[in-house]
């Protein structure tokens, strides 16, 4: 039998579909369905494999610090190690410094004993007057001159001036000044 042509297509418009009673429309999961034992399974497996993501990123997170911290350590460690090196290499060379400056002063010393011992007044006195010409001075020659006690040219105290001995930083700055 056929039906007729605006029925069937009513029919087939609710088919599927809920009908509603007034303005409220059915709860998909109402409260009063059944409660299983699998869903419970399935809430603590999904619980579990978020703790278990929470924790993963907790230790990475850890991980991450302490790859920090190890790396700032290494880092410290790198700068202490070179600025030990270069207070090292100064000393070295304050040392050579030192020994090169002692060797002088002894050579000095050694240049001026030998000065010392060939300084002949008499060997000096023949030199000047056979090799360079020289005679000595005849009495009319010689011009004494009074200087007074109040003059300028008097030198107050000169037996009492002592050089000081620079300090540290002042041989230091004038290290600088001479290069």
């Amino acid at each position: 039998m056929a039906a007729k042509p605006g029925k069937e297509n009513k029919r087939n418009a609710y088919k599927g579909s809920y009908y509603t009673y007034g303005n409220v429309a059915y709860e998909l999961q109402p409260d009063y369905a059944p409660y299983y034992e699998d869903d419970k399974k399935q809430q603590e497996a999904k619980e579990a494999i978020r703790q278990a993501a929470a924790e993963r990123r907790e230790n990475r997170v850890h991980a991450a610090h302490v790859c920090m911290v190890m790396l700032l350590i290494f880092a410290g460690c790198i700068a202490f190690m070179g600025a030990t090196v270069i207070v090292k290499n100064q000393e070295v060379q304050i040392r050579e410094k030192k020994d090169e400056l002692a060797t002088l002063k002894s050579q000095n010393a050694i240049l001026e004993a030998e000065l010392a011992e060939q300084i002949d007044l008499e060997y000096i006195k023949q030199e000047a007057i056979n090799r360079l010409g020289m005679a000595e001075l005849q009495p009319y020659q010689i011009v004494y001159i009074d200087v007074p006690k109040d003059s300028y040219t008097i030198q107050y105290a000169a037996d009492e001036v002592v050089e000081e001995e620079p300090s540290f930083i002042a041989s230091i700055l004038n290290l600088f000044k001479k290069d």
